[in-house]
Parts: structure tokens; sequence; C-alpha cells
């Protein structure tokens, strides 16, 4: 997200976990009030879900509202709390399937790619996967990233007292290049 700097941005953060990179809401007219004020300028706000209503109906509301107005970032957190292996939610799916037209930029994070629908990592055009412990996420990730299974396990996550070093793949299916690399957080 720092490296993208978009000036329009809408987070779906059910943890809040995105505070350095957009103004928080929590209630959906909130919301929608940003994205009236803000017009087609500039806007970044992420939506941290509260107890009023149903986490799927919430986030069909939020996915609605990003293509609607179109024409920004779009991250969607905890993929697996909304979407299943075999179902993308129709707001979903519309963001997904036809979001290109409306100029959104859609980036979505699971900790658990087998519990996610299949329609969104079909259409993606970069995938990142990093060290994934279950067997049924392993094997997701290495057809969605059309390695094999050996190279998906084979990504390992190595702590030491000063740092943490995690393995990844990531496919740029545009420019057909897959690529492997590590990330490393000091302690």
């Amino acid at each position: 997200m720092a490296s993208l700097k978009p000036a329009r941005l809408l987070i779906w953060d059910p943890r809040d976990e995105y505070g350095k990179h957009a103004k928080r809401v929590t209630t959906l007219p909130a919301l929608v009030a940003e994205f009236r004020k803000a017009s087609a300028g500039p806007v970044r706000v992420r939506y941290v879900a509260g107890s009023g209503m149903p986490l799927a109906d919430a986030f069909a509301l939020v996915c609605s509202l990003a293509f609607e107005v179109g024409h920004l970032v779009f991250l969607a957190e905890e993929l697996s709390d909304v979407t299943t292996a075999s179902q993308a939610p129709a707001a979903w799916r519309r963001c997904i399937t036809q979001g290109r037209h409306r100029a959104l930029h859609i980036i979505g994070a699971a900790q658990r790619p087998a519990l996610i629908d299949k329609t969104f990592l079909g259409n993606c055009t970069f995938i990142r996967c990093f060290t994934l412990r279950y067997s049924d996420d392993r094997s997701a990730m290495a057809k969605a990233l059309d390695v094999p299974l050996a190279d998906v396990s084979a990504l390992q996550t190595v702590e030491t007292e000063k740092a943490t070093t995690i393995a990844y793949l990531e496919r740029d299916f545009r420019a057909g290049v897959l690529q492997k690399g590590s990330i490393r957080m000091s302690r």
C-alpha cells in the first residue's frame, strides 16, 4: 500500500489493521458520506465493520460502493470471512469480474486460500504467496500460481532472535514472470 500511494483508496478492514493508510469509519452511512464529500477527488478511507449488521451483508454493501464509485484501489482483507471456496458473493463477484471497466484496482488477502472463492484467484493479474501450513492451502496456491505443489511446499518462514524471514512466490500474469523472494522483518 505504501508503494502504490493511491489517491483514492477503500479498505475492507475487519481487523482494524490499516490505520496508517486511511481514515477509519465504522458505519456504512459514514463511509458513503466520505465518498460523497470527495466526489471524484482524493479519498482514503477504511471500513471497520461494527456489530450492527452481519459481516457478509456489510461486505456486500462495501463492494457495491466500490463498484459504483470506481476509480480507486479496493483492498479486501480476510476474504475467508466473507467468501467461500465455492462462492463469490454477488457484489464481490461483480467487482472482480467487471471492476476493471470501473477502474478498480483490487487487492485481496487471505490467510487460508483454500477457503476463498476461486473466481478471485482466477482473475488475478498478480499473486504473491507466503508460507502456508495446511496442504489444501498449498494446493490451492500451486494451482493459482500455475507451479508444482513442491514449489509452494518449499516456502519457509525462519525465525531467529533478531529477525523473521518469510519466503514467497509471486507471479505476474501480465508479464508472464514467476519470482521467488523473501521478506525480512527485524524484531
